[in-house]
């Protein structure tokens, strides 16, 4: 895709009400950010990474994925964090990983039970006590003024990274392995630079760029130079389309579909007069988000572009003889340097939906009651047979999200087989049930289903029997991957492979059946069942 998205998702039992904002609350609450750092061996700046495909670790909790010093960029899920307020301590702070929502957790490694612990992605939900082994509590510490130092609440030791696998007084884990030391070492990472992504985000591949004063920045020749103008009234115009080509620390450049030239500052206009190898190592050619605003699912909102070669904001400016023109002039964000961004696309097929069911996210757990059916036998006979009906709708919600690249107003077709959902005994499988039609992209979808259920109960004499049914209601989150197809207003056909995706479940399972007995008069006028 294009340049850099967070979103990116609980006291008491929820209300049907309140399953949305429970799943998107956590990522509104929280920033996102990316944790950078030196290896040891090396000296090479990394971000750490949620190891996704470097197989996982064993330790005390099972199976879990580790985290390391090795990603190369910040336009990846596995290396986007969320950094997330305590509820109860002031100061405390819970990390989620960007790519399934889990919270970071101490474990212990299975072949070093005698060794430091490890911090591995692995807790559904936040844990606040702070006294639980189980704690997911950190406190924020600034070692220098450009970097921190996270300090596990519960063990009272530093995050860290060995670079070697034993020690003369500890065990270590595997070099590259996000640990858990009480003191500095020197061969070991502790602190950390933390880049904060909360208002960058990944634009699409192809764009169109919208003013203040409603119209489209288009290129356009003006005193025999390459401008650009908010001047375009139709999105279909091919001077007003441009093209993102993104840097892994989440910078990019954008080229004119029309011209075929990069932008440039110069001095503060922007110009579409560089060549892609020219503009490599150029900083006015380099350019950030930032999004302001978002008003709706699937809209981007409004944002900022800066330019990095003299860090001020692109806004629309009149002066110089030069009407409604790109200038990277102002170093504040002004209204008329408020941006709205739009995606040149027709239609949009999002298909070849991969989940990732290996460590499902299942949290906000809550029992409902889903039927209540009674028998009674108000005489004084023998015990009585009868057949109840349990009645019941069985609502299941499913949002589709990405959680770092934007898609702007475009409703896609989308076709997945295979629904996730949460099944008997707490487990995620996928069902023969499958979702195929249109679709807003990061908007819950409700499927409803009319059950019934018979039950068959004995009801002694001047009884009045009850049966209610009951299930565990939850959400769950599973990261997935998918193949996006646009087909672009100039007619292009256009495929990405993505990574980014987030799949949001709510349903029911585990369902059980009480029965309870009331005693009735002997009087009772009911009718016999």
């Amino acid at each position: 895709m294009g340049g850099c998205l967070t979103s990116p998702p609980h006291g008491g039992a929820p209300s049907e009400e309140d399953e949305e904002s429970m799943s998107t609350a956590s990522r509104l609450s929280s920033c996102c950010v990316a944790f950078q750092s030196l290896q040891i061996s090396d000296k090479r700046p990394y971000f750490l990474c949620y190891d996704t495909h470097g197989g996982s670790t064993t330790t005390s909790t099972g199976s879990c994925r580790p985290l390391r010093l090795n990603g190369e960029g910040v336009t990846s899920p596995y290396s986007r964090f969320y950094i997330e307020p305590s509820r109860d301590h002031s100061g405390l702070v819970h990390i989620r990983c960007c790519y399934d929502n889990k919270y970071w957790a101490a474990a212990q490694q299975r072949e070093h039970d005698d060794g430091c612990p490890v911090v591995v992605g692995t807790a559904d939900e936040a844990e606040e006590d702070v006294s639980k082994p189980t704690c997911t509590l950190f406190r924020v510490i600034r070692a220098t003024s450009s970097s921190i130092r996270l300090l596990h609440v519960h063990l009272d030791k530093y995050v860290c990274l060995p670079s070697s696998s034993s020690d003369d007084n500890v065990r270590m884990p595997e070099p590259g392995m996000l640990s858990l030391l009480a003191q500095d070492k020197e061969d070991i990472v502790t602190s950390f630079t933390i880049h904060d992504l909360s208002g960058q985000f990944v634009l699409p591949r192809h764009i169109a760029l919208k003013g203040d004063n409603g119209k489209y920045l288009r290129a356009l020749t003006i005193e025999r130079h390459p401008y650009l103008q908010f001047s375009g009234r139709d999105v279909a115009d091919e001077a007003v389309l441009h093209t993102v080509h993104t840097n892994v620390d989440g910078t990019f450049r954008v080229r004119s579909s029309h011209v075929g030239k990069l932008w440039r500052r110069s001095p503060n206009w922007i110009w579409t007069d560089t060549a892609s190898d020219d503009g490599e190592d150029n900083d006015d050619t380099l350019f950030r988000s930032v999004r302001l605003s978002r008003t709706g699912a699937g809209d981007g909102g409004s944002f900022a572009l800066q330019n990095m070669g003299n860090e001020y904001f692109c806004r629309r400016l009149t002066t110089e003889g030069k009407r409604s023109c790109l200038n990277a002039g102002t170093p504040t964000i002004t209204a008329d340097a408020r941006l709205q961004l739009e995606e040149p696309v027709v239609s949009r097929e999002i298909c070849n939906v991969v989940f990732d069911l290996s460590e499902p996210r299942i949290y906000g757990r809550y029992v409902v009651t889903m039927a209540t059916a009674s028998a009674l036998n108000g005489t004084t006979s023998n015990s009585t047979a009868a057949k109840l009906t349990l009645e019941y709708t069985d609502i299941e919600k499913r949002t589709w999200a990405s959680t770092v690249s934007l898609k702007l107003g475009v409703t896609a077709t989308i076709v997945c087989s295979r629904i996730p959902a949460i099944v008997e005994g707490g487990r995620v499988e996928v069902s023969a049930d499958e979702f195929s039609g249109s679709y807003s992209w990061g908007s819950p979808v409700d499927k409803e289903t009319a059950k019934e259920v018979a039950y068959e109960v004995t009801v002694p004499p001047r009884t009045r029997v009850t049966v209610t049914s009951t299930a565990t209601r939850a959400l769950f989150d599973i990261p997935f991957a998918y193949t996006q197809k646009d087909t672009l207003v100039d007619g292009r056909q256009v495929t990405y492979d993505m990574d980014d995706g987030l799949y949001t479940g709510v349903n029911c399972y585990d369902f059980k059946y009480v029965i309870s007995e009331e005693e009735t008069p002997e009087t009772d006028p009911c009718a016999r069942v």
